[in-house]
């Protein structure tokens, strides 16, 4: 059920709700970043990584709040960075 919700926040970002309001999906998303799911995780990830592509900003000031010293909120981190990183953007 929470690799539903977290797969379906993917495609209700591109809504006009959504659009306007990115921080809630950003907030939803987060309430996820250590589940037990390794799939929830990474479909969490990979989520605010798409997000980034719009949000950059918004993505790293939630990432900036994540305690990366806790193995499965790293492996959140790693998948939501991969975009911007990959543009040579911000690092935490």
């Amino acid at each position: 059920m929470r690799r539903a919700v977290t797969e379906g926040l993917r495609i209700w970002t591109s809504r006009d709700y959504f659009k306007q309001h990115p921080e809630i999906a950003v907030q939803l998303l987060s309430k996820l970043n250590d589940d037990e799911s390794e799939y929830v995780r990474k479909s969490v990830g990979n989520a605010l990584k798409d997000i980034s592509k719009k949000h950059e900003k918004l993505v790293i000031n939630e990432l900036e709040q994540w305690d990366l010293s806790k193995k499965t909120i790293n492996q959140v981190y790693k998948y939501a960075m991969k975009y911007i990183q990959k543009k040579g953007g911000h690092a935490l």
